[in-house]
C-alpha cells in the first residue's frame, strides 16, 4: 500500500492549533492591564461571587476566569430556578 502526505491543509490547522496552545499559556500569565482590570471592575459589579480576591498582581487568566464564573452563576441561575441568588457574595 501507497503512503500518502497529508494534505497542507491539515498540516497548517495543526501548525495553528499548536501556536495558539503556546501562545494562550504565555498570555495567563501576562498582567491583566487596564482592560483586563476593567473586565474585572464589571463583572465585581454585577456579580460579586465570581471575582476572587486578588493579592499582588491581577493576570489575564483571572480576568477570563471571572468572566466563566459570572456566565456559569447565570446560567444556572436561569436553568435551575429554585430562588438562590448565586451572584451574592457568600462571606
Amino acid at each position: 500500500m501507497k503512503r500518502h502526505r497529508f494534505p497542507w491543509v491539515f498540516c497548517l490547522a495543526a501548525t495553528l492549533l499548536l501556536l495558539s496552545a503556546v501562545a494562550g499559556q504565555w498570555w495567563q500569565h501576562q498582567p491583566a492591564g487596564e482592560v483586563g482590570v476593567a473586565v474585572l471592575t464589571v463583572i465585581a459589579s454585577h456579580c460579586p461571587a465570581a471575582v476572587e480576591r486578588q493579592s499582588g498582581r491581577i493576570r489575564g487568566a483571572d480576568s477570563a476566569r471571572a468572566l466563566d464564573r459570572w456566565g456559569f452563576a447565570r446560567m444556572t441561575e436561569l436553568v435551575r430556578r429554585d430562588g438562590r441568588d448565586r451572584c451574592r457574595r457568600q462571606d
